[in-house]
């Protein structure tokens, strides 16, 4: 455009027809851009006609295929300019003339097109795109958005759905997503007729919808909610409800045919559908279920039948879907939290059929994922009532007993098993329960499914209804909830036994007597022809005997655990004599059944025989007389080749019971001798360590008293054989090698026992003649044994054996080492053995210098003799071992330890001082003391102890020499030089001991004064790369001590940046060491200087929330750690900070990290020094309480108790420490304490967003509306409240000769503790508000104190002026209570 345009000729071009508006001219977008960059053309209400042509063209050409104005960046670009421009230009505001553009222009065609035409543009284009269409959007938007009618809404709703997955997760797009579905929902919820919108809801948009708002959904968390809520708002509206098709229609739309071989998208979401249907329902209820007088009963007759319709539907969607077995579990768990079922009434047929579902699973034995959510539904039934599950506990028994073992099936099973065990228990029906189990046992046998019963029988004895878990509380009910009706029941259940054995036995005697008649026919003479071969017996047959051997050995180990386990308050005579009668038929019964085999005995006879026993050994049954022949015979049966590892077990374990009798012909020893034998043929299997774990855990006292020697040493070999750190694959009970060790030298007993004692001193003390060999390998399980042995049990000459051999094996391997190391390359296969070797040798190594530090530590070490002591320093100062960081350790903590000796004893003996300085000067002239090296790290680590322990003048001048040569070695190594870049944190410690060790020796230091600072600020520079942050500010703090030329206020603001703005979290705890440290060597001037420093970072706006956080943080820890002298200047900085906290928002309404961090500043210094309170700090402490406890209309999106609790920790500290202060702002208090209660209430459900809103503005920010303050708050609020009854004396500063006099609040604030009862009293009444039970109790004992403290008088008082009606009720209620527990002087 060469000639300036008029307004006349603007609006013609922009209103042609065509565009350009003239073959010669540009198009009309850039003659309005012009138009708008060009200031001096003047067109009155310039931008309301670029507005206007902008949303016309966008609206006229959206549904263009090229060139679409709804995706050209230059008309968003423009219109944003326009809408930023047009603030204060022209007469009528924004909202006026914009406004009536958009009743002409409607922005809703607009916005779906370009949410649906951004998936055609590549990714950066379109985000490149939505930052200039989201400043448009929400100018425009709230605008136009009540102008839109709810259909319309619906389809930009439906736009939202299909957004592109790319793209949803951008934070503008999803602004933007959040505001259009917000939109919807409140023009949901104002719309009259909705009667329409469910059939569109499902015509067009249902699947979009379940496949926004499923698990794998692209929408973020938040948008998934509201998407979601929009969704069920327009499903389950009141309109929608009332049409008894509505749910029909929904899963008509939702079982639309899928792909093959897909779940459908929808069957996830059942669970949260059925949740939020039930929910609607309640809301509803008035207006869906209306009812006349005196049958409310019905109304909710009817809602379970309509939330049961929805359950059956959900059900007919998951038929015949192997995979939607979650979904019912899902909906069975809300069954049961809404309470939706009713016994005999609705919804009973479709609950059977899950029920029946769940158990042909089982009986089935489908997959293990399967399994599991199968059991996970019969345990939500079972919990929605037990009524539901019980005909079908009959059949699930044996099915628990037979399922494949793993983790999370276990897991499920004793859930179920648990809400069995529970339901028997309180019904008092355990007897029942008992008969289950045993049925579950006898039925094994007819399940067709059982092929291999010796299979099955490893899989039931590791299921979980014989697991541990189960077997334990089964044990403790019957313990306690049997009653003596059920327990004289017990002969019944021997008679039982005694019935199922001699079925087994005349079975197994059938099967042979038939192998008898088929061997017999099978003798031929040599010159007749072979007859056709015959199995010996039919394996039906065998496995039918295999499989009432399993089902017997099960029932006899439940009715041992029943039988050994009845109260014995309602035992009586006759079935204490039926239970031994059991326990001497069952011995009986194993005796016939293996000792008088005359064959091979077969697994079933192994079984049960092991059965029989292990319940003759719970029952005293033992305890009887037997003949010795019998018992002999069984032992005969432990030492039979192929005898089952479980026979063996409890043969051994009957027979240590049998021999440990007064009256028994057999010994210990004949037992034991077996026992051992067995475990050395079975070292290397399960079978061998269970027996071995037997003999540890349960006759280790009988072994002892009665075992031979060597006996006994044969037992400690095979247990010290075992390495403390060997690992074997877990068996099914999970009994490691190592377990049986470990149970060993943690037990006292073990040591308390004289033989065995002997037996491992033996052990552990042999006679080698040199430490060749295999002498060697005995040293290296010996001293990692040691590690482990309590060295009190050790005898002095064990002990002095033990340490003379630790140390000539510690140079004979650091000699092998140093030879080995020295040696020349070698093949890939001798370095790889050599190299295990080498490891080996050193973990050796490791173990005999760990052992030598610990008995130096308890003083068996011998140090008198100088010289030796000498030389093994310098042994261990030659030898680097700095790629073994345990051997390195050990190292230079036993060198420390024999050079702090010789120093000790050096001002006595002169041998001592001459080893000391032999040592130093080695060290300083053997040019070892290189970065890393040993000779290093144990001077560094010395200097601690000089410091610690030693004072220059407490040594000898000659050894201080020695150690001023070894400074001086040391110095040229430690010294830093210039860095560009952070040095790593070992050098930064390194520097820092040096130091200490020049100022410990009052050597001057060199001037490096710049070193720590060009440190720290490298560090601010570049901290998200440094993990130092503790080394560094622990340099700047040793450079003030030991330097006298440093800038000290520089350093000082270092280290507060320093310690401000470490990020690691782990470094916490270790730079509020480095500061407690630091800050006892500071001077007050230096201390004020760094108190001062972190005011000023807190009195400014610069620093985020963060930082904040961690100044706060610092300035309790240096309060905490204040230097003496002090007093003032704490005190100044404690009032400083408390008005710093009042006066700034972000403090008392910013984040709750801050606020926590605020209140344990405050917390800290009220608890750790109270006496340095003033006054003056009282009022603001509690104007800062009542800010946090005040309410706010915002909330966090979870509670943080630890404000509630910190709170209460300053009320509490300020009442018990320092009641001289509290007793002149009792006010104050009461307040407070007011609004401590009211954070105690909780919202009532199912209020509507007024009524929710109505209370939650009165809650603190901190609590978030879903999750009220629980039992610990209740708790601690009562603790505060009974503590003003408490008589304490105050901690202040007073002179010397002043009285202190013990006293409590209590006549101080009678007259405040009404207004502290009453605030309860209305928490309780509030109809929009409810107070747990459990909250109630807990607080119960601080209302008391309350009430004691009010007295009658103003309690009437308060009854009289105060209460409504309810609330004197409630007062009432309590006061009755604390009468009831109220001492009155009797008894």
């Amino acid at each position: 455009m060469t000639t300036p345009l008029s307004a006349q000729s603007f609006v013609r071009l922009l209103k042609a027809p065509t565009d350009p508006p003239n073959p010669e001219s540009p198009p009309k977008i850039q003659i309005a851009c012009a138009a708008w960059d060009d200031a001096t053309i003047h067109i009155p209400n310039k931008h309301e006609l670029i507005a206007e042509f902008i949303l016309t063209r966008l609206l006229k050409d959206k549904s263009k295929t090229s060139d679409n104005p709804v995706i050209d960046a230059r008309y968003w670009s423009l219109l944003r300019k326009v809408l930023d421009g047009s603030v204060g230009a022209g007469a009528r505001g924004l909202k006026v003339w914009l406004g009536s553009l958009l009743n002409r222009t409607p922005l809703a065609p607009i916005i779906i097109s370009i949410l649906t035409l951004l998936g055609d543009l590549p990714v950066t284009e379109a985000k490149e795109l939505l930052a200039l269409v989201r400043p448009c959007f929400f100018v425009l938007w709230p605008l136009s958005v009540h102008k839109i009618g709810v259909e319309t809404l619906l389809e930009c709703l439906g736009a939202v759905l299909n957004v592109s997955a790319e793209l949803v997760n951008d934070e503008i797009l999803g602004g933007i997503c959040e505001a259009i579905v917000s939109s919807y929902r409140e023009a949901l919820g104002n719309a009259g007729n909705k009667k329409k919108l469910p059939a569109i809801f499902l015509q067009n948009y249902l699947s979009s919808w379940i496949h926004a708002i499923s698990p794998s959904s692209h929408l973020s968390p938040q948008l998934n909610k509201v998407v979601y809520a929009a969704g069920t708002e327009t499903l389950f509206s009141l309109d929608a409800l009332r049409a008894s098709s509505s749910s029909e229609s929904l899963f008509t739309a939702l079982s639309l045919p899928n792909p093959p071989s897909t779940i459908n998208p929808a069957i996830p979401l059942l669970p949260r559908l059925f949740s939020t249907h039930t929910h609607f329902l309640r809301r509803y209820r008035t207006s869906l279920f209306p009812t006349s007088q005196n049958k409310i009963q019905n109304r909710e007759n009817d809602m379970r039948m309509t939330s049961m319709a929805f359950f059956a539907s959900c059900l007919k969607l998951l038929a015949g879907n192997n995979l939607s077995w979650e979904a019912r579990v899902g909906l069975i768990s809300i069954i049961e939290s809404e309470r939706i079922y009713a016994s005999q009434g609705v919804g009973e047929v479709e609950v059977v059929k899950v029920r029946e579902d769940a158990v042909r699973v089982l009986e089935e034995e489908a997959e293990e994922e399967v399994v599991r959510l199968a059991l996970d539904v019969l345990a939500a039934l079972a919990r929605v009532d037990y009524d539901v599950i019980e005909p079908v506990v009959g059949r699930v028994l044996p099915r628990l007993i037979l399922t494949h073992p793993s983790p999370s099936i276990q897991k499920s099973a004793n859930v179920l098993l648990s809400l069995l065990l529970d339901f028997h228990s309180k019904t008092r029906t355990l007897h029942a329960y008992i008969h289950a189990l045993f049925d579950a046992c006898t039925s094994l046998p007819s399940i067709r499914s059982l092929v291999s019963p010796q299979k099955f029988y490893g899989r039931g004895r590791t299921s979980a209804i014989l697991g541990h878990t189960h077997l334990s509380s089964l044990t403790q009910a019957l313990r306690t909830f049997l009653t003596p009706t059920q327990v004289k029941e017990a002969a019944q259940i021997t008679q039982t036994l005694k019935n199922t054995f001699n079925t087994y036995q005349n079975l197994s005697s059938l099967i042979q007597t038939n192998e008898l008649e088929d061997r017999s026919r099978k003798k031929r003479r040599k010159s007749e022809p072979a007859p056709p071969s015959a199995s010996p017996a039919p394996p039906q047959a065998m496995r039918e005997v295999d499989a009432h051997a399993l089902s017997l050995s099960l029932t006899l180990k439940f009715a041992a655990l029943f039988l050994s386990n009845l109260p014995g308050s309602f035992v009586t005579a006759d079935v204490r004599k039926a239970v031994f009668e059991a326990g001497v038929w069952a011995i009986d019964a194993a005796r016939s059944l293996l000792c008088d085999m005359t064959s091979k005995i077969s697994w079933a006879n192994q079984m049960t025989g092991a059965a029989l026993l292990r319940f003759a050994y719970h029952l005293p049954a033992w305890r009887c007389g037997g003949e010795q022949g019998d018992m002999r015979g069984l032992l005969s049966v432990a030492k039979m080749e192929g005898a089952e590892g479980e026979l063996v077990l409890e043969i051994l374990r009957f027979l240590f019971a049998w021999s440990s009798r007064s009256e028994t012909d057999l010994e210990v020893e004949t037992v034991l001798d077996v026992a051992l034998a067995y475990i050395e043929a079975q070292v290397e299997n399960t079978d061998g360590l269970m027996i071995l774990y037997l003999i540890v855990e349960r006759w280790l006292d009988l072994v002892d008293a009665q075992g031979s020697k060597p006996s006994l040493d044969r037992l400690i070999k095979l247990i010290f054989s075992i390495s403390p750190i060997s690992t074997r694959c877990a068996d099914v009970q999970g009994l490691q090698p190592k377990d049986v060790l470990w149970g060993v030298l943690h037990n006292a007993q073990f040591w308390e026992m004289g033989n065995i004692r002997t037996s491992v001193l033996a052990y552990l003390t042999p006679s080698p003649n040199s430490l060749k060999g295999s002498a060697l390998d005995q040293l290296s399980s010996t001293c990692c044994l040691l590690l482990y042995v309590p060295p009190e049990y050790l005898t002095k000459q064990a002990r002095v054996e033990l340490v003379r051999r630790a140390l000539e094996g510690d140079v004979t391997i650091s000699s092998l080492l140093h030879a080995t190391t020295g040696e020349g390359a070698a093949k890939s296969k001798r370095k790889r053995d050599e190299g295990r070797d080498l490891e080996d040798m050193r973990q050796t190594l490791m173990h005999i210098r760990v052992f030598l530090q610990r008995m130096g530590k308890l003083g068996y070490l011998n140090t008198s003799d100088h010289e030796s002591a000498r030389d093994y320093v310098k042994h261990l100062m030659g030898m680097e071992v700095s790629d073994n960081t345990a051997l390195r350790e050990a190292t230079i903590n036993l060198a420390e330890f024999y050079i702090v000796a010789l120093l000790r004893a050096s001002d006595k003996d002169t041998s001592a001082s001459a080893a000391c300085i032999s040592i130093f000067r080695s060290l300083a002239q053997s040019g070892f003391l290189d970065e890393e090296s040993v000779p290093q790290l144990c001077v560094l680590q010395l200097v601690e102890r000089l410091r610690q322990d030693f004072s220059v003048s407490s040594l000898p001048d000659s050894i201080i020499v020695s150690i001023k040569e070894l400074h001086a070695a040391l110095t040229p190594v430690s010294h830093p030089n210039i860095i560009d870049t952070l040095p790593a944190s070992r050098i930064i410690k390194a520097w820092v001991r040096h130091l200490s060790f020049g100022h410990w020796l009052g050597v001057a230091a060199i001037s490096t004064s710049g070193y720590s600072q060009q440190i720290a600020v490298a560090f601010l520079r570049n901290r998200e790369k440094c993990e130092s942050s503790a080394e560094i500010l622990g340099l700047l703090f040793e450079e003030l001590r030991c330097l006298p030329n440093v800038d000290r206020g520089m350093h000082l603001d270092l280290a507060v940046g320093v310690f401000v703005f470490s990020t690691e979290a782990g470094d916490i705890k270790s730079l509020d060491e480095v500061v407690s440290s630091g800050c006892k060597h500071l001077s007050v001037d230096d201390f004020s200087h760094l108190l001062d420093t972190v005011y000023e970072a807190l009195e400014s706006t610069r620093f985020p929330p963060a930082q904040c956080v961690r100044l706060v943080h610092a300035a309790a820890v240096l309060l905490r750690d204040a230097p003496q002298g002090t007093l003032k200047v704490v005190q100044g900085f404690f009032s400083q900070c408390l008005n710093l906290f009042i006066g700034h928002v972000q403090f008392c309404a910013g984040p709750v990290d801050l606020k926590l961090a605020c209140l344990e500043f405050v917390a800290r210094q009220c608890s750790d020094r109270p006496a340095a309170l003033r006054p003056v700090d009282l009022g603001p402490i509690h104007v800062l309480l009542s800010k946090i406890l005040c309410g706010s209309p915002i909330h966090d999106s979870t509670t943080t108790p630890a404000v509630f609790h910190t709170s209460t920790t300053i009320l509490n500290a300020l009442v018990r420490l320092r009641r001289d202060l509290v007793v002149h702002i009792l006010p104050h208090l009461g307040m407070v304490l007011r609004q401590l209660v009211s954070c105690t209430r909780s919202l009532r459900p199912q209020l509507a967003a007024k009524q929710s809103r109505i209370v939650t503005d009165t809650l603190p920010s901190w609590i978030a509306p879903s999750e009220a303050l629980g039992v610990p708050e209740a708790r601690a609020l009562a603790r505060l409240f009974t503590s003003l009854t408490t008589k304490s004396v105050p901690r202040a500063h007073m002179q010397p000769n002043a009285e202190q006099k013990a006293e409590s609040l209590s006549k101080p604030f009678a007259k405040h503790a009404a207004y502290v009862v009453t605030a309860h009293i209305d928490a309780v009444n509030d109809p929009l508000c409810v107070m747990r039970a459990d909250v109630r109790r807990e607080l119960e004992p601080g209302l008391f104190s309350l009430c004691q403290i009010m007295g009658t008088h103003s309690r009437d008082a308060v009854m009289v002026s105060a209460l409504d009606a309810g609330g004197k009720s409630v007062m009432k209620a309590l006061w009755k209570e604390y009468e009831k527990q109220r001492y009155i002087g009797k008894g």
